[in-house]
């Protein structure tokens, strides 16, 4: 049986541990439909021996850490894609999946549980009426501190109550503010914390913010959101330099990058390097423009093959990285690539690990 103290233990003395990859891309392609407002989330209740085997994929891939498909369930998407009254359920059932998983194909070998927690709130598309969600526009911003803490706080503590080995804090673009607000609310449940961050560079070449490039335009054919004054105010400006300091303040366990492009994770892990004295993660996304799509097209390819992000991650690995995964787009070949190949440790401890 898995034990986070075993997996500290590992990171402690600089051992090189491998997170799953693609959930919800990893689930479109496996024919689970992408729901607008909630994205993947409530196919663990319709489709949860699809999750189940999606999670065996990357176990048999020689993952050490999978995560719950639990991104975007908390309350308010789950209430706008019909779910309301499953809220619960939903989040039970997607850590149900991760626990049978690991029960059918880890064997004897330690694989932990990540929750998965983000704040992906939805809010209607100006044009269409239509309830944005998933990798959508929905900030946590549309709702206030204490709203959000609350729906936080409720699927924390049932992921919690349900199995899961520690937390993983999965918000986008620039509200960090939602971020501090998930990983509190995690941390009041006594289980550990990661936190990651989207990054990219600014048109400087220089700075690197938290943002999408601004090539990645997921607001083609949808509208932009509707923001409005009782929104909480996002400073946009902010960098990944001061956005790591400020949830440094709140405690975590473990600070990384994901959701990135492979080419601006290097210079964003630097940020990271520099900024948080621990154990450091990196799950780079593959740069795709398909992940609103109900349904993913298997023909269209993605901007690196498994042996040329191996490649880089290697040299992940000599910056200090311990925790090396993928995002949307790159799925259990991916994995198998990097278990097979990645050093077992970084070549040195950093201070503070």
């Amino acid at each position: 049986m898995a034990n986070y103290d075993e997996l500290k233990r590992r990171l402690d003395q600089g051992d090189v541990v491998v997170l799953d990859g693609a959930i919800g891309t990893e689930l479109q392609a496996m024919g689970v439909p992408m729901d607008p407002a909630s994205w993947c989330g409530p196919g663990s209740y319709t489709h949860p021996i699809t999750v189940r085997q999606m999670h065996e994929r990357y176990i048999r891939a020689g993952a050490d850490i999978i995560t719950t498909n639990t991104f975007n369930t908390l309350r308010p998407a789950l209430e706008a894609s019909g779910y309301g009254e499953l809220v619960r359920e939903v989040n039970i059932r997607a850590v149900d999946s991760a626990l049978e998983a690991r029960e059918r194909a880890a064997g004897d070998r330690p694989v932990y549980i990540a929750g998965s927690i983000s704040c992906r709130i939805p809010i209607r598309d100006r044009k269409t009426g239509t309830l944005l969600g998933g990798t959508g526009y929905g900030y946590g911003a549309s709702l206030s501190v204490e709203e959000l803490s609350f729906h936080a706080k409720e699927q924390a503590d049932i992921l919690a109550e349900s199995g899961v080995d520690f937390f993983l804090i999965e918000n986008l673009w620039a509200d960090n503010e939602s971020r501090a607000i998930a990983a509190e609310a995690a941390k009041s449940t006594g289980l550990p914390v990661w936190v990651a961050f989207t990054a990219s560079l600014a048109p400087d070449g220089q700075t690197v913010r938290m943002d999408f490039a601004d090539d990645r335009n997921y607001s083609i054919g949808l509208g932009m959101p509707m923001w409005t004054s009782t929104w909480r105010p996002v400073d946009n400006e902010k960098t990944l330099a001061q956005a790591v300091s400020e949830i440094a303040q709140v405690g975590p366990d473990v600070l990384g990058v994901f959701h990135s492009r492979v080419s601006d994770t290097t210079k964003a892990l630097q940020v990271v390097i520099d900024q948080w004295p621990g154990p450091i993660l990196a799950y780079p996304d593959a740069g795709r423009e398909d992940y609103l799509d109900t349904w993913q097209d298997g023909s269209i390819g993605n901007e690196e093959s498994a042996e040329a992000l191996t490649h880089v991650a290697a040299k992940w690995v000599d910056m200090g990285t311990q925790v090396i995964g993928t995002c949307c787009g790159f799925g259990p070949n991916y994995i198998e690539a990097l278990s097979g190949a990645l050093p077992d440790e970084i070549a040195s401890t950093r201070a503070g690990v």
